[in-house]
């Protein structure tokens, strides 16, 4: 009897230790990062008209991209956006105004026009908020059979880099006249249309 109800105590233990272990997502790192996706913040870009319509997206509580708090106020933070330019080069800067006197980065979103009508992209987190070498890329996947095919056939995927000219803030920002886009908000100063959500 005392061995069955080791059994079942250890049983218990056994249990409760596998659900505390599966409350934590898979892919959270524990750091701010886990708060901001990256990969949404490209399909966002993506869409986005211009800067200024990506920092919009981006700042909309339905995006389900943004649910960052830096400054522990129980809200979610705004994320300013700034384009800085170096010929062929455009570097967007997302920041969020921590407070008066303190800017935290949150990414880059790096694009480099590379021809006519190409341009790379990606976006890299910062690495206070993400750890080293946190990137997201725009690709597609080519799946390419080996041999005969079959249940034992091999099956080759790449990743295809993306030609990201044809998003309309790409052509945007590559367009004669274009000035560069900083954003005008800042601590405590935000857009009539921004609410902040918890």
């Amino acid at each position: 009897m005392k061995k069955l109800n080791f059994i079942l105590v250890i049983a218990l233990i056994l249990m409760q230790t596998s659900a505390f272990a599966q409350s934590e997502p898979a892919d959270s790192t524990g750091l701010p990062g886990d708060n901001f996706s990256l990969q949404g913040a490209l399909e966002m870009f993506k869409t986005a008209k211009s800067p200024e319509d990506f920092e919009k997206k981006i700042n909309q509580e339905d995006s389900h991209v943004n649910n960052l708090d830096l400054n522990e106020d129980g809200e979610i933070d705004y994320i300013r956006v700034e384009d800085k330019m170096d010929g062929n080069v455009h570097a967007l800067i997302l920041q969020v105004p921590v407070n008066e006197d303190e800017v935290q980065d949150i990414a880059v979103i790096e694009i480099e026009k590379t021809g006519d009508e190409h341009a790379i992209l990606q976006i890299v987190g910062d690495e206070d908020m993400y750890g080293k070498d946190v990137y997201a890329e725009p690709f597609e996947e080519e799946a390419q059979m080996d041999g005969k095919g079959g249940p034992s056939g091999d099956i080759t995927v790449r990743r295809i880099v993306v030609n990201v000219w044809l998003w309309p803030s790409v052509r945007f920002m590559y367009a004669p006249g274009y000035t560069v886009w900083v954003s005008p908000y800042y601590w405590r100063v935000y857009p009539r249309w921004w609410r902040p959500w918890r």
